[in-house]
């Protein structure tokens, strides 16, 4: 007969004033609740009350479990502080019988949730854990197992043996082990294979990784049934889409088990599945377990199979798929179904797998013989016919029309500076709303607008940032507190020295303390004052220029008069050198850590023509960018709003984009050492959009940006690069220039570089025979002191073979090179390829040339 939540109250009363050892009277006051009456009867009854009065005696367990909820019970069972651990550790053995009672009264999702939670307490409570919730998984059957679970499994049939013992016996003693609980390894052991995660399991393939693969191995020496299923579960398991991270397992015990040819070729469908998964490692193990039976496949299969791994990134797989192929038994039909699959991932094949990919590769009646770069060379190609490419444009191309009307009403000057209060306006809009306001300096502006102002002043806080949302609220708030001093060094008084001058210096108290072993008390050993400030530095960098233009808005808005807005500086011809100079100190010396120790490259401009121009605008000063470096490299990669920086100062030098790649190289060169540099690709932006011819510090710019170490970067310096050459302005020979410095004295990588070339190339006919004519002006100069290829210097040269080899223009190997063209090394076999390439006339350098000779109508 069923309780009601009345009777159930009063049992539980009762029960709890009867033997601390008798759990019967709980168990029948509880029998058949469900848990909605149990979360009720906690409340009469709270299931820790027994537990803290008695401690853990085997009513106070059931209890605890009956009416609990799962964190409450795992966490009483597993105590914080280790004597408590100790004493129930003596315990667990009289603890496990009430606490299982207890939990196989719950509900399903009650239990579930409990073993997940107290399996993840093994490492304390074995002779708890394990028994509790083995005997709960086995009450619900055919439940999903968990993680924490499994890895309880695993611990519990490692810790079979002891330590010292030799992989081999130990294993024996867990096989032995499981072999006693046939359900062992029909539940627990062959789940290890459907719950991602557990192929990673620390025990299984590090600590006891060869214990258990002894285990493994003695069982399929025992039962060739076991042998089997372990082939066809560590093959199932590699295609559950689990991450490669936690495949390691499965990957060992197929090998473990070792398949024969035959077993092999009995299967093949599933090794052909395999071959399409994502990690590398599954696609080796097929391709390996397929070789022992190559000569049994079915060929059609195996070719369709096969297919995706020729354009994989990994030249093991594709030189072994490639083997694959080869050593199939195939009919005419099959070969050209081949030779289809592998011309078609010819190109983008590594040149030297590409010379293996070509004996598989049938010769089509409509061409000549192939070249040396597997190009086939049609009748028409044969002839001396050679494209002329024009050169660059040495002029500027003619400015485009104000693409950014005036401002038309308030209503759009509220909006726009709206969008700027939001981080979300562009740089280039500031202008606007200063040439709007330059003319009405009363104008008022709306309170809500003022009040969301007032809020970004009070949220962007640091008064020693430059923010220009901030300083646009302060300007239009009136809040002359609100001020760019120029950039802070962070400087502490000496005691003895004279104080730093025009630092407003504070006082800090501090104290020192040691321990005292004998009184076992702190003692303070000294007390004192620290004093510091911060010492600012005045600045003709765009963030003080920006500052100021905000400065005079505000001027102009307290006394009600006009103001002249900044107007874009006129532009100047400079004579350009680039010097290398030790950074200054800046705010903290660890920035530089980050930035790299010693030298950077920097761009001054010389003659007295830069002196009398620069006095026109201190925009055109570039001459302390070098002791500002750090404050400069900091401020791109912390400023708020430093995007809005760049976008305005790329208006204001927008006729002089070498002096505006100047200012910005602490930003570039921050970005090749570091992530998450700010304004890098407004500034590309500017320079690929420039209709000035660039100078050496835009080459410099475009070189460091190549070889960024985010490739969203690389990518945007791609765009720029294809942009520029597009327009005709983009020369190849100063661009390999400055790549060339930049490699030597290792501010540019040449693997990031050869990267972002192939990206440019890839963007336009004639951006590719541009990037192809930097990297023929450069190879000569990709050496070390020693003569040696810098590093990765191979994924320029095997570039610049795909490029000539497309555009059909021969690149001449330098004599540094051609010495290095013997042997089976990658770099030799690139040597040769782009020795051999043909003079002809191709599509590509068709389209190219058209494109460059349009240029020069414009």
């Amino acid at each position: 007969m069923t309780l009601s939540l009345t009777e159930r109250r009063a049992a539980l009363r009762e029960a709890a004033s009867g033997s601390a050892t008798d759990i019967a009277a709980f168990a029948r006051a509880l029998a058949g609740a469900s848990e909605e009456d149990r979360a009720a009867l906690a409340k009469a009854l709270p299931p820790s009350r027994l537990f803290s009065a008695e401690g853990p005696t085997p009513r106070a367990c059931f209890v605890l479990a009956a009416l609990g909820k799962p964190k409450l019970v795992a966490d009483t069972l597993a105590p914080a502080d280790m004597q408590r651990k100790r004493e129930y550790g003596v315990l667990h053995g009289a603890m496990a019988p009430a606490v299982i009672a207890a939990g196989s009264g719950r509900d399903a999702p009650w239990r579930a949730a409990f073993i997940e939670l107290l399996a993840e307490q093994y490492w304390w409570g074995e002779h708890l854990v394990w028994p509790v919730c083995h005997a709960l998984v086995q009450r619900d059957g055919d439940a999903p197992l968990s993680v924490a679970y499994l890895r309880c499994f695993v611990q519990q049939v490692t810790a079979i043996g002891a330590d010292g013992q030799l992989d081999e016996d130990h294993g024996k003693l867990m096989a032995a082990h499981l072999q006693a609980h046939p359900d062992w390894i029909e539940r627990e052991f062959w789940a290890l294979f459907r719950v991602e995660g557990m192929g990673a399991d620390y025990l299984l393939i590090e600590r006891t990784g060869p214990a258990w693969d002894a285990a493994v191995l003695a069982l399929c020496q025992d039962s060739p049934a076991f042998r089997k299923r372990l082939l066809t579960e560590s093959l199932e398991a590699l295609l559950r889409d689990f991450s490669a991270k936690t495949i390691a397992w499965y990957l060992r015990m197929h090998r473990l088990a070792d398949p024969s040819a035959h077993e092999v070729a009995a299967s093949p469908h599933t090794y052909f599945a395999v071959l399409g998964t994502a990690p590398s490692t599954a696609v080796g193990l097929a391709q390996d377990m397929l070789k022992r039976a190559a000569g049994q496949l079915d060929a059609d299969a195996m070719i369709e199979a096969g297919s995706a791994v020729l354009t994989r990134p990994e030249k093991k797989l594709v030189k072994a798929q490639l083997g694959l192929l080869a050593a199939l038994k195939t009919n005419a039909e099959q070969r050209d179904r081949i030779s289809e699959i592998v011309g078609e991932a010819l190109e983008g094949m590594p040149l030297d797998l590409a010379a293996l990919a070509r004996k598989l590769v049938v010769p089509s009646c409509e061409t000549q013989p192939a070249d040396a770069n597997g190009a086939a060379r049609t009748k028409d190609d044969a002839g001396t016919r050679v494209i002329t490419m024009p050169a660059p444009r040495r002029e500027p191309l003619p400015d485009l029309p104000d693409q950014a009307p005036a401002i038309g009403d308030d209503e759009e000057l509220h909006a726009l500076i709206g969008a700027q209060f939001e981080g979300a306006g562009h740089g280039a809009v500031l202008p606007r709303i200063f040439d709007y306001l330059a003319g009405r300096p009363q104008l008022p502006m709306p309170e809500a607008l003022l009040r969301r102002g007032a809020e970004i002043i009070e949220s962007v806080w640091d008064e020693r940032h430059a923010s220009p949302r901030r300083l646009l609220a302060a300007a239009l708030l009136g809040r002359d507190d609100v001020s760019f001093k120029g950039y802070a060094r962070y400087v502490v008084a000496s005691a003895g020295k004279p104080d730093p001058v025009g630092v407003a210096l504070q006082e800090h108290a501090f104290t020192s303390s040691e321990y005292d072993v004998e009184t076992g008390n702190w003692e303070i050993r000294e007390t004192g004052t620290s004093r510091w400030g911060y010492q600012y530095v005045p600045t003709h960098s765009p963030l003080a220029l920006l500052a100021g233009a905000f400065h005079d808005l505000r001027s102009s808005r307290a006394q009600g008069k006009p103001f002249s807005p900044p107007a874009a500086v006129s532009g100047q011809r400079f004579v350009w050198e680039r010097v290398l100079a030790e950074p200054g100190e800046g705010t903290f010396s660890r920035d530089l850590g980050v930035l790299g120790e010693g030298p950077k490259p920097f761009w001054i401009a010389t003659g007295a023509a830069r002196e009398a121009d620069a006095s026109a605008s201190p925009a055109l000063d570039v001459t302390a960018v070098p002791a500002e470096f750090t404050f400069r490299a900091q401020e791109a990669r912390e400023q708020d709003g430093y995007d809005q920086v760049v976008q305005w100062t790329a208006w204001l030098l927008r006729s002089n984009p070498d002096t505006l790649a100047a200012h910005f190289h602490p930003m570039l060169c921050a970005a090749v050492q570091v992530i998450n540099v700010r304004g890098l690709g407004p500034l590309l932006t500017a320079l690929g959009a420039s209709r000035r011819v660039p100078g050496a510090p835009v080459y410099s710019a475009l070189a460091l940006a190549a070889s960024a170490k985010m490739s969203e970067h690389r990518a945007q310096a791609a765009e720029a690069i294809a942009q520029l050459a597009d327009s005709g302005l983009l020369d190849p020979e100063p661009l390999a220039a400055q790549i060339a410095a930049h490699l030597a004295q290792g501010f540019a990588l040449a693997g990031r570089l050869g990267q972002t070339l192939a990206d440019a190339a890839s963007i336009s006919a004639l951006a590719g025979c541009r990037v192809l004519q930097t990297l023929a002006a450069l190879l000569p100069q990709i050496f070390d002191v020693e003569g040696k290829p810098l590093a990765q210097a191979g994924k320029l040269i095997e570039l610049a073979v795909r490029l000539s080899n497309d555009y059909g223009m021969p690149v001449a190997l330098p004599a540094t090179l051609a010495a290095r063209r013997k042997g089976a090394s990658v770099l030799a076999v690139n040597l040769r390829s782009l020795e051999a390439v043909v003079p002809r006339v191709t599509p590509l350098a068709e389209t190219a040339a058209a494109a460059a000779q349009q240029t020069h109508a414009g």
